[in-house]
Parts: C-alpha cells; structure tokens; sequence
C-alpha cells in the first residue's frame, strides 16, 4: 500500500471511529467541504499530501506521521499479527540491537529468546525493538515493540531507531525538519536535550514501521 493509500485509510478510519463528519473536519481545518471531499471523500480527486496529513493530525490531535502509518502501529498486539508473512524477527534490547547491526550474516533463532511474526513486509536486516526507559512516551512505554527497516528510507515525521556514535544503544526518536537541517526529538516533554541536531555523531539505523503491544 502507497503513503496517500495508507492516509486516506486512516483518515475515513479515525473519522468513523471518532463519528466525525466531513463537514466537520473541514471547520476544523478551516477549508471548505469540497476540499476535504477532494482528498477524503467517496470518490476522492486527489491524495493527502504531506501538509494537509499534519494538519489533519493536528486538527486530530494525533502525533505527527500517525497518518502516515500502516492501520495497526500503535494497535498490533502478537496474536494479531500471526500468520501475516511467515517471517520471524528478533526483538532486541538496545545494546543487542546495535551489536546485530553490526553482524555480516543472520541471527539465527538461538541467539534471542524471543522471535515474533513480521506484521508485513520488510528488508533482510529488519529487527523488533525493544522499548526500555521513557525518552518517548506517552507514545511508547518500556515493553512495547518496535519493527525496525533499516531498508526503508525514512522521511521527516517517520520514528527511526538512532545510534549514537560514542554509544553502544539503539534508541527511538522521531525525525523532523526545520527548513534545511533535520533534528531528533524525544516526545517525553520533560527529557533532558529532548531535541538534537541530526549530525554526524548519530547515525540512522532504519525506520520504525510497526508497534507491537501485548495483551
């Protein structure tokens, strides 16, 4: 499924849930009924575009880049996505993380205690992401999982597990830009340096692309 697929079926997805009307969004968005029906509506004329997807998610109040996220992230839990593609994927710590990204060949099943069915497609290198410590709530919690695609080129707003260049750990952080320069935010609002600059002392490990939560 293409981004403007993936967007407009959260968008009709989150309004029957929230029982919005388009009417109703489009006063939210301060646009006029036929331009929402021209991205969302029955028979929609064009996709959501970047801006109008943070406008919506904003109007919302969604965290950047929901729209862009296959129905599921956030919402996966591990019996769900059993049976989906037939491709297990270690979950990792931080620090085993880091070191597997670093391995020439595979992770054989011995070398993790955990192994969980891939949501949907995804690369050769791709892992599960353990969450530890609390840099990105409210939207990620110590214990959930994270589906990590160093194969897939992430954008401004996508999660992305870093690495910092004097550390041993793979953290998540969200990826955004300002103008020409692309820093690295902690959601958690009272973490320390909670926005960095995107330089040559961290390196971009993939993109996050689905969270797994257990029941």
């Amino acid at each position: 499924m293409n981004i403007k697929n993936t967007r407009l079926q959260n968008f009709r997805r989150i309004l029957s849930e929230k029982n919005i009307k388009l009417k109703d969004i489009a006063n939210r968005l301060d646009k006029a009924p036929s331009q929402v029906s021209a991205f969302g509506g029955k028979n929609p004329t064009k996709g959501i575009g970047d801006q109008i997807a943070r406008q919506i998610e904003n109007a919302l109040g969604l965290h950047d880049g929901y729209l862009d996220m296959p129905h599921g992230v956030g919402e996966f839990s591990t019996h769900q996505i059993l049976s989906h593609t037939g491709r297990k994927l270690p979950v990792l710590r931080s620090v085993p993380a880091a070191a597997f990204l670093e391995l020439d060949g595979e992770l054989n099943q011995d070398g993790t205690d955990e192994w969980i069915e891939s949501p949907g497609p995804v690369g050769p290198r791709a892992f599960i992401l353990l969450i530890e410590g609390i840099s990105m709530y409210p939207h990620f919690i110590e214990g959930d999982k994270v589906v990590v695609d160093p194969s897939r080129q992430p954008l401004p707003s996508h999660y992305v597990a870093v690495k910092h260049k004097h550390h041993h750990a793979i953290t998540l952080r969200q990826l955004k830009q300002e103008g020409t320069e692309q820093y690295l935010v902690a959601l958690n609002a009272d973490w320390p340096d909670r926005i960095v600059p995107l330089n040559d002392i961290w390196v971009i490990c993939g993109r996050a692309m689905w969270k797994i939560t257990d029941l």
